[in-house]
């Protein structure tokens, strides 16, 4: 069984090698450096304990350092300035590590790492100063050294991943190939993910990176990305982690596109964004700029996903509506006309006056995008026998009538102070539709019986979950 199992892998890395050689990852030493530092200052969004042995080591290593000035400074910048987050990601490439030393890099963009207000010129060069300084009283060589075994196979295993990627599309959607993006893996990072950690060289555009955390290890606390394996098999990757790689790349190409465009956009966002911006505010977007930039960017990430097809494309199209994109819907609609005339229109910037006719139109439309959602969400139609109720025993099955058409899945949790409803035989849905829940009962009279289909579960073919627990509640005669 290992042995086809190896030899199928084999065959599905070969056949994405041509296009997506240039997709490899590397365990950056200066990223590992920069989040161990924010680490030991507390910074909450750096204190990541997924991989377990790797932070142990880590806490033990660095325990006699928790008082060295720069982590007294980088906690008193993070209070004063809010250095914090993709602020501290985003200077790696602005460091440069040779002979045991740490220094800016001169061949550099030093202006372009002041563009974030977080940061100033006198602060940053404080904090590299401080950061050789660290470097060189905790031997951090020999820390990261010594851990090279780790990170090798951290960076086996996500290249499995991102040989998974079809690069091509981001030409063929874009316009622009995907030239050699840096991609760093942390296993500081946990669940965080960053962009913008390349850099900008003097004199050249800046170049596409992207920082991806770990956040599932295995038995031996080793970071992996496989969540099962498909029947031929071939790995099945995370989709999270899939739509946040291709979601980071296409902001290297979204950003400038939207920018070109925003003043355009921007009145139809503006009116928009106070009916969404109680969801917005919850994943951190809290302007009506941040919700066109962001939301763009999440449509054409969903088109990746239309393009190369995973089980579960129409989570994200769920995920980005509940996060308050209440038009995504709508408006991966329009991009089937996007698809349907790609000799008309070779790339999405041709195509953008019909997105920004799109946006407009949804500004106007906003109220009734509102109710849309409000009302896709599936709910319990009927039950028989009805809550409440008293009916025979001889009742042999329980129905369960649903809004929506549903997704296949079935589940019965138990209700607190009542008999289950659950028997040898399993529920099932009375056909094809999947509207109607049968839940095979075998009842005794003078009791009360209750269980709970439970929200999470229960959920439509469009991914929209039930808003609530739906209980079922009757007695026997």
């Amino acid at each position: 069984m290992y042995k086809k199992l190896f030899n199928t892998l084999i065959l599905f890395l070969i056949s994405g090698y041509s296009c997506l050689a240039q997709l490899t990852c590397s365990v950056d030493e200066r990223s590992e450096l920069v989040s161990i530092v924010f680490r030991l200052a507390e910074a909450e969004e750096y204190v990541n304990n997924e991989v377990f042995n790797y932070v142990a080591d880590i806490d033990a290593y660095f325990a006699p350092y928790k008082e060295h000035e720069l982590i007294l400074f980088a906690k008193e910048i993070r209070e004063r300035d809010f250095v914090a987050y993709n602020a501290v990601s985003g200077i790696t490439s602005l460091i440069k590590i040779t002979n045991n030393k740490v220094a800016i890099d001169p061949q550099q963009d030093f202006s372009y790492y002041l563009r974030d207000p977080r940061w100033s010129e006198k602060t940053l060069r404080r904090f590299v100063e401080l950061l050789n300084k660290f470097y060189k009283d905790t031997k951090f060589n020999k820390f990261y050294a010594r851990h090279q075994a780790l990170y090798q196979e951290t960076e086996r295993r996500f290249n499995e991943v991102l040989n998974s990627i079809h690069a091509d599309w981001f030409e063929s959607f874009f316009g622009e190939p995907l030239d050699n993006p840096v991609i760093h893996i942390s296993l500081t990072n946990g669940r965080s993910n960053y962009g913008g950690v390349a850099g900008k060289i003097k004199g050249k555009e800046p170049v596409c990176g992207i920082l991806i955390g770990c956040s599932r290890v295995d038995k031996d606390g080793i970071p992996m990305f496989i969540s099962a394996f498909n029947r031929d098999g071939s790995p099945l990757f995370s989709h999270l982690l899939l739509f946040t790689i291709i979601h980071e790349f296409s902001h290297y190409f979204s950003n400038p596109l939207v920018a070109k465009y925003q003043s355009e956009m921007m009145p139809a966002a503006e009116k928009m964004f106070p009916y969404v911006s109680e969801q917005l505010i919850k994943v951190a977007y809290g302007d009506a700029k941040t919700m066109l930039i962001e939301g763009l960017n999440n449509l054409f990430t969903n088109m990746y996903f239309k393009e190369h097809p995973t089980r579960f494309e129409y989570h994200n199209i769920r995920f980005n509506e509940d996060a308050g994109f209440v038009w995504m819907r709508r408006a991966m609609r329009l991009m089937e006309s996007f698809s349907n005339n790609r000799e008309i229109y070779p790339n999405i910037e041709t195509f953008m006056p019909q997105i920004i006719s799109f946006i407009n139109t949804s500004g106007e439309q906003i109220e009734q995008i509102m109710d849309e959602y409000n009302q896709s969400f599936p709910y319990v139609v009927s039950v028989f026998p009805g809550v409440n109720t008293v009916v025979s025993s001889d009742i042999k099955e329980v129905r369960v009538d649903f809004s929506h058409p549903m997704w296949d899945l079935i589940a019965l949790y138990p209700l607190d102070g009542f008999t289950s409803l659950l028997t040898s035989t399993m529920p099932y849905w009375s056909d094809e539709s999947r509207k109607t829940y049968i839940i095979p009962v075998n009842l005794e009279s003078g009791k009360t019986y209750g269980s709970i289909l439970p929200q999470w579960v229960f959920q439509s073919e469009e991914t929209f979950l039930m808003q609530e627990n739906f209980e079922i509640k009757f007695q026997t005669k």
